[in-house]
């Protein structure tokens, strides 16, 4: 295959790769980047991809889609980082009509933002588990599953970072 007709390959299968992988992993933009990683495999077997029949070309778009989809949502190794952005905390002040009201809503911000920083320099391994459940939604077992753990023990991991959140709200409010 060269590159004119592993082009046209692309052009004619990536819309059905990014509408598997956007039902798959539940975000258009994560769609993309499985979309491009199914293409990179194929473009490194292209010599190898049997052009003769459309039918089986769907079915390695539809089945590769997938796996890597699922493969995303799996893995442990993938970085999935929550931003704490001041423009968003700022902006819900805006419409404050007391400028002491949103300089106290600016300030709990900075606090939480500086609570969940601490909490990431001080046990990272609580704070990707609390994340996971907590920020993302993602179920307790599946996490028990990516770190190695019982499913109670990501539960009392979770306990234990809002106690320790909750502790270094109220020490940094004190200060």
């Amino acid at each position: 295959m060269n590159s004119e007709e592993f082009r046209a390959f692309y052009r004619r299968y990536y819309d059905v790769s990014v509408k598997l992988a956007s039902r798959i992993v539940q975000s258009h933009f994560t769609a993309e980047d499985v979309t491009q990683e199914v293409f990179l495999y194929f473009y490194r077997i292209k010599d190898r991809l049997d052009m003769s029949s459309e039918r089986k070309l769907y079915s390695l778009v539809v089945t590769e889609t997938t796996n890597k989809g699922r493969d995303y949502l799996r893995k442990s190794y993938v970085k999935r980082e929550v931003m704490f952005d001041n423009e968003v905390s700022e902006l819900q002040y805006k419409s404050v009509e007391s400028a002491e009201a949103a300089l106290l809503g600016m300030e709990k911000a900075q606090y939480i933002t500086m609570a969940f920083e601490n909490l990431h320099q001080k046990n990272p391994v609580n704070y990707e588990i609390f994340m996971r459940v907590v920020m993302l939604d993602i179920s307790t077992d599946e996490v028990a599953r990516e770190f190695g753990y019982t499913r109670n023990n990501v539960n009392n991991r979770v306990l234990r970072a809002k106690k320790w959140l909750l502790e270094e709200l109220a020490r940094l409010d004190k200060e």
